[in-house]
């Protein structure tokens, strides 16, 4: 081709604009990002415990949804385990953002956190959003008998 190539970037061709359809609509949950949120969490925040998962929740009623941040202690284990319980983590509460109220939460693992299996994580953390929230979490049933059967 005779025609010398224009500088930059070349356009893009065949990008599809807007969001996943998986994404379009879903309230789900984001994350906390700003400070006072961080702030005010550690100053009046409620907490439940069970396991070795803390939950630390602080009510935003004009909120429209659930901000959460995931605080995984280098004591857990490698960055590979750490990442891997954070992705357990954040899709344990994924499924649960629809039952989820509004407001800010910490969700924050000891060591025991990585060797738990993912039913198990489910249900830890289900009892910890219960104690934190001082609610049901929105879990199904079948878990729900699991966890009257476990106590």
């Amino acid at each position: 081709d005779p025609v010398a190539p224009g500088e930059g970037t070349p356009t893009a061709v065949g990008v599809i604009v807007g969001l996943p359809s998986a994404r379009r609509g879903s309230t789900g949950v984001g994350p906390i990002r700003a400070r006072q949120t961080f702030e005010a969490l550690r100053h009046g925040g409620s907490r439940g415990r069970f396991g070795p998962l803390t939950v630390s929740f602080l009510k935003q009623p004009s909120w429209s949804k659930a901000e959460v941040a995931y605080a995984i202690n280098r004591r857990v284990g490698s960055a590979v385990e750490r990442n891997r319980l954070r992705r357990r983590l954040r899709a344990i509460v994924s499924e649960q953002s629809a039952s989820l109220p509004a407001g800010a939460y910490v969700v924050s693992t000891g060591p025991g956190g990585s060797s738990m299996e993912f039913d198990e994580l489910k249900v830890a953390m289900n009892r910890a959003l219960e104690k934190a929230t001082g609610g049901p979490s929105g879990h199904s049933p079948a878990t729900g008998d699991h966890e009257h059967g476990a106590s």
